[in-house]
């Protein structure tokens, strides 16, 4: 198992490489500076964003049973660049923008829950992901007012409705990084919980887990890293459900195995995605969401469809 972390590191460090060369005529010459204070940032984040949003995305899916989880399809993604746009809009201060997100990122999430809840007691997975979805669509439309409300004053927001890592900045890096590394000293804390939730909540709870509380805690926890990510970079979707259910399609993991994996996994992919967006219509540049998106969903499709001839077999 370390051979395959080494070698999924090598190949991360391999995509890094690769994107700060890619369009360059000599790194050490004129193009220091663009390299350095550009493309370096840009690539960082691309990876430690994948990163976050694929444990994000493994780390719900198991809490709430449900593979179609994530920041995306609960709506938190969209109240987090709700509450950055507003920040933008009111002229807060740099260090706000985050703020802002995570709380309105949360109340997203914990509105939600508390609708689904309303409408099935059971809390199905079907009925989370409907109305995640649907209240991220009533989001998209209250952003869409917000930046017709004075589109000078909010052009710079306008990206967040596609999402992009250009203008990266190492402040961000910085600010999600600590975020992400506290979670996950919480989050690797709590993998043997998670292992015993896997086997359902009346087992888990049988063998000492507090279901609910676990729950509401790493919900939280693991929102933080990504509410902060989204909050600088727009609508980063699907990547947090499609690299944990490959990962798990080819073999099923134990929770902290998994997280790994889907680390390295998600760092990989968006890091080559985010370069072809980059690259592929230069010096045009597409937003990562929409190539992301355009790359995700046959493969989600097809993952469902895999699923579906399993179970009639």
């Amino acid at each position: 198992m370390n051979k395959q972390y080494v070698a999924l590191a090598s190949i991360l460090i391999g995509v890094i490489l690769a994107s700060l060369v890619i369009g360059t005529i000599n790194v050490f010459e004129g193009h220091f500076n663009i390299v350095y204070s550009i493309r370096l940032p840009r690539i960082l984040f691309a990876v430690l964003g994948g990163a976050v949003l694929s444990i994000c995305g493994a780390v719900f899916q198991i809490l709430l049973n449900n593979r179609m989880a994530d920041s995306f399809t609960l709506g938190m993604a969209n109240g987090a660049v709700i509450g950055a746009a507003i920040a933008i809009y009111i002229s807060a201060s740099f260090y706000f923008i985050p703020l802002f997100g995570v709380v309105a990122g949360l109340i997203s999430l914990f509105l939600v829950l508390f609708i689904a809840k309303q409408i099935d007691s059971m809390l199905r997975p079907e009925t989370l992901v409907i109305t995640g979805v649907l209240f991220s669509t009533l989001l998209s439309g209250v952003l869409y007012i917000i930046i017709m409300l004075d589109p000078t004053k909010t052009k710079s927001i306008v990206q967040f409705m596609f999402g992009s890592f250009s203008g990266s900045r190492y402040e961000y890096i910085t600010i999600v990084f600590i975020c992400f590394i506290i979670s996950l000293i919480v989050l690797f804390k709590s993998s043997r919980d998670l292992d015993l939730l896997t086997l359902g909540e009346l087992r888990a709870f049988s063998l000492g887990v507090e279901v609910s509380k676990l729950r509401l805690k790493l919900l939280i926890v693991m929102a933080i890293p990504s509410l902060v990510l989204l909050s600088f970079t727009g609508i980063i979707g699907f990547i947090g459900i499609i690299v944990p259910q490959m990962i798990q399609y080819i073999r099923p993991r134990k929770a902290k195995e998994l997280f790994i994996l889907s680390g390295f996994y998600g760092a990989i992919l968006l890091g080559i995605v985010d370069t072809i967006a980059r690259t592929i219509l230069s010096p045009i540049q597409l937003p990562t969401g929409v190539l992301l998106s355009i790359f995700s969903v046959p493969l989600i499709l097809f993952l469902m469809y895999k699923r579906f001839l399993q179970k009639t077999i």
